[in-house]
């Protein structure tokens, strides 16, 4: 393989320079388009000579062109919502044009304009109207109309898109009907490593939304996008250096309904440009403090040897969660000239968790209603507030530079990249009491009720004895080392070619360790730990008040213990605990040609080829029972490469509609967890999970067809339908009481390539103001979107289930729908914003009884700010989140057997936002 690709790029260089020696000598042009307030304006159109030539502008405005000849050119600029701008440009060998103003076109109608949604729109919708491949783009415009605090919140916005939840905030996201696994997240351009132990997903709820200056969804990838997104690729692009002098500021404050305390928030935007322009800064800040929590029932059900149905495990749950975010950015660059320059770009991410939990299981119900009880506190040190503390964090450092050699174009990228988790001295103090008995209510599956039977107790009391009292540390740390180089060329004046390589070395460790600890006087311990609880009943519990989460050791206790003290404690490290530790790097090498060019006037074609090397080099742990101990295993190795070719079509049928047709390959790498060659045990759970070294990446063949009408007043309408073949997902293979070395697992789960899947799918959207209906109507919009998704598994390949028929793909919603309706007017805004996505299956068990389904969602969400001021513009908003209280729904099988159903409550938020 590396003596062909070392063949392809040699030959590909004898071609260039053979075409440099053949042309002639040509001028270099590059200029920058603006509205009125000297804003740049992305995605605007800029044609030479009646359509001989064509550029789009990118983020900052700016177009270049190589290879022009000397002389007179028409050049000629547009941009929706903007009046065209048509001038004559002369050219010599080095040639620039200075800024183009564009006029808003509600300026030649003397509107009263104020800056706010539709100027967003504008932007967006110009960059994706101009894009060669299927995509939705959003600008922080957009983003601050909404009502999302983080950037997966403003990514349900999105046409195709459904979040998952953690602790009420959207987590992980999923496009196009399949799971969270199957895209990736990138920060300019690059993909972001995880924060999380066993898996590639990125933490969406760590990113602020006003962190970012626009969101780039791409459907249909392109041979010079990384290949590992199924689904889609979502890029977040961090603020550029502005080309004038920028400050913004926000400070607002917010209520929660479960934790009743304010939350705070603050952010600063500050940049400029130096030196005649030649050197910009831009540096952002961003700080939310929200303490929030949630109420929460789960159930396991079984069925007995009659079939009878009934709840095998309880619990009653209830969280109290302060979460802190922080964001840091900065962006440099410098310009030697208009045709070369440096620039940097840097985000840092954090966000704190300090979590305390209280919990009561009844656990191995048996079908008599026979049950042992556990009253467990979750909880820290007091270093750590007296709660769990988990601390993720996420960055990404990018040096590039864009040079220009004779007719080559070159950018290169040198970046690092790390994503850590840590949770320093968890603490969990456990009680049980055995042989209780319960009558149990199951005439509403949704909400199984427990009442313990005369004489019996689920409350603790001096008849509890000390189950376990532990100590964990957790260290998960992802790196990456990335550097890439790209180069393009006109080969034509109606064809251009771009060919680059890209290295990522990539690495992963996580390790945990883990301690029990046993009173030296269990006597005068327990004493003291049963003198100090807290009732934690609330007529507030949201699943029902009829649940009543009960009495705990109060987390002040726990916090105050001194497990380091040998005269107090017995510490043991629990081996089994340190199974699911591991050491993984991973390296991908890949190189792409890329070809565009007008097949005619109207007719766009981009046609190339990606290749990719994947190296991965993985060490795990192995549990040996008999002398409780855990060892590393042998290192397990693999190689394999990926040919992943892209086509595609886009049609102008005039200069408003439009068609777009495509083909390409993707990938989706196992999950770290996955592929780790060793074991992970839920020691209190009697649960396992062995790795498989041997899972292959899943392959998808995409097919897309899209329609889209952009109107002249702001706004479009789309439709397009695509296709997926997926081959060899990866699903969890489980089963139920089955022996593994020795001992029989409640629950064993191994990963494997489960079969292939196809995927149909059909996606609408509809953006406009009502202006088309009157004029006096232009305030007044609808935004809207609907995908409908239709997946198929076959050749299924799981134990004991290999012949059933009309199965799901994991993580496919049927139904995902946004619905907003917004007035804009003088300042004034206000939105009402409604998203839905269905049910889908989430994880396949032993049989269809154990499937676990995320049950559907409906959110309602409503903001209103007032913007005034010229020069210096002042916001004030308020926002309303989650009106309808929608929990976070597992169901088990079947839609009346609930497994998990978890509240947050009503959030709001008002404050003030500043822009000079």
């Amino acid at each position: 393989m590396k003596k062909v690709m070392s063949t392809f790029w040699v030959a590909l260089a004898s071609s260039l320079t053979i075409m440099a020696a053949d042309s002639p000598k040509y001028g270099q042009l590059k200029g920058r388009i603006l509205d009125n307030e000297k804003n740049p304006l992305p995605g605007a159109v800029v044609i030479i000579d009646s359509n001989k030539l064509s550029a789009v502008t990118d983020l900052d405005g700016f177009f270049s062109f190589a290879n022009l000849s000397s002389g007179n050119h028409n050049l000629k600029v547009t941009y929706i919502g903007f009046l065209p701008v048509s001038k004559t440009i002369v050219v010599s060998e080095k040639s620039t044009v200075d800024d183009i103003v564009m006029s808003d076109t509600s300026r030649e109608l003397n509107e009263v304009v104020v800056t706010g949604v539709f100027s967003g729109q504008q932007r967006a919708i110009n960059a994706q109207k101009n894009n060669v491949n299927i995509t939705n783009v959003v600008s922080a415009d957009q983003i601050g109309k909404f009502p999302d605090s983080n950037i997966g919140d403003a990514l349900k916005r999105i046409s195709g898109i459904n979040v998952q939840y953690d602790q009420g905030e959207a987590r992980f996201g999923q496009v196009r009907g399949t799971p969270a696994e199957f895209s990736s997240v990138t920060i300019n351009g690059s993909r972001l490593p995880s924060a999380e132990g066993d898996i590639r997903n990125v933490q969406l709820d760590l990113i602020p939304s006003d962190m970012i200056q626009t969101i780039e969804v791409s459907k249909t990838l392109m041979p010079d996008q990384d290949g590992d997104a199924i689904g889609g690729s979502i890029n977040l692009v961090t603020k550029n250096s502005p080309h004038r002098f920028t400050v913004g500021a926000v400070a607002g404050t917010g209520y929660n309904w479960i934790s009743r305390k304010a939350q705070m928030n603050f952010g600063l935007t500050l940049g400029n440009r130096f030196f005649n322009d030649r050197f910009g800064v831009m540096l952002a800040a961003s700080y939310n403090n929200a303490p929030a929590g949630s109420y929460n029932t789960e159930f396991i059900w079984e069925k007995d040897d009659d079939g009878k149905i009934y709840v095998n495990d309880y619990q009653i749950r209830q969280y109290y969660v302060t979460r802190e975010r922080q964001s840091y950015s900065l962006s440099l660059d410098w310009k030697f000239n208009d045709f070369n320059k440096v620039w940097f770009k840097g985000i840092f991410n954090n966000r704190n968790d300090w979590e305390n939990r209280y919990r009561t299981t009844l656990k191995d119900i048996t079908p008599e209603g026979k049950a042992d009880v556990r009253v467990q506190t979750k909880g820290g040190s007091g270093d750590e507030r007296n709660a769990r503390l988990e601390r993720q964090r996420t960055m990404d450092f990018t040096l590039g530079g864009e040079n220009r050699l004779g007719i080559l174009g070159m950018d290169w990228k040198l970046g690092y990249a790390r994503a850590t988790e840590k949770r320093p001295n968890e603490r969990y103090i456990d009680y049980h009491l055995k042989s209780q008995r319960f009558s149990f209510d199951l005439s509403n599956p949704r909400e199984p009720f427990a009442t313990p039977d005369e004489g019996y107790t689920m409350t603790l009391n001096d008849d509890f004895s000390l189950k376990e009292l532990t100590q964990q540390q957790e260290d998960i740390v992802e790196q990456d080392f990335k550097a890439a180089l790209d180069f393009k060329a006109r080969l034509s004046e109606r064809s251009k070619i771009k060919f680059g390589c890209k290295f990522v070395n990539k690495t992963k460790d996580k390790e945990i360790d883990y301690y029990e600890y046993t009173p030296l006087d269990k006597k005068a311990f327990n004493a003291d730990a049963l003198a100090h609880t807290t009732d934690q009943s609330t007529d507030r519990f949201m699943p029902s008040s009829k649940y009543q989460a009960g009495t705990f050791v109060d987390k002040k206790f726990l916090g105050s213990l001194n497990l380091d003290d040998s005269n107090l404690f017995k510490r043991e490290q629990i081996a089994e605990e340190l199974a699911g530790n591991f050491h993984a790097r991973e390296n991908v090498a890949s190189g792409y040609v890329r070809i565009d060019s007008r097949l005619s006037d109207h007719l766009n074609f981009m046609g190339g080829l990606r290749v990719e090397n994947t190296s991965l080099r993985y060490i795990g742990r192995n549990y040996d029972d008999e002398s409780n101990s855990v060892s590393k295993t042998e290192p397990e190795t693999s190689n394999y490469i990926n040919f992943l070719p892209s086509l595609l079509l886009k049609w102008d049928i005039n200069k408003d509609f439009m068609l777009r047709a495509g083909y390409n390959q993707s990938i989706s790498r196992p999950k770290y967890s996955a592929l780790v060659p060793g074991m992970n045990i839920k020691r209190g759970d009697n649960e396992i999970r062995i790795g498989n070294p041997g899972l292959r990446a899943t392959t998808s063949h995409n097919i897309d067809l899209n329609a889209e009408y952009y109107w002249k007043s702001i706004g479009l309408v789309s439709a397009g339908i695509f296709y997926k073949r997926i081959e060899g997902f990866i699903v969890d293979e489980v089963a139920y009481n089955k022996e593994y070395q020795g001992t029989v697992w409640t629950k064993f789960t191994q990963p494997k390539n489960g079969g292939n899947a196809n995927l149909f799918g059909v996606e609408m959207a509809w953006q406009r103001d009502f202006s088309f209906i009157t004029p006096a109507m232009k305030c007044l919009g609808l935004y809207a979107t609907y995908t409908y998704t239709h997946s198929r598994i076959t050749d299924f390949n799981f134990e004991g289930r290999e012949n059933e028929k009309g199965l799901s793909l994991p993580g496919s919603p049927e139904h995902t729908a946004n619905l907003s309706l917004y007035f804009d007017k003088c300042g004034f805004s206000a939105r009402a914003s409604f998203n839905y996505a269905s049910a889908f299956i989430d994880e396949m068990g032993a049989s269809s009884f154990y499937d676990r389904y995320y049950d559907a969602v409906k959110y309602l969400d409503l903001n209103v700010s007032y913007t005034f001021g010229r020069k210096t513009k002042i916001t004030v908003y308020a926002d309303c989140n989650n009106l309808l209280n929608q929990p976070l729904r597992y169901y088990q099988g079947s839609k009346d057997y609930t497994m998990q159903q978890e509240y947050y409550g009503v959030k709001l938020n008002g404050g003030v936002k500043v822009t000079f």
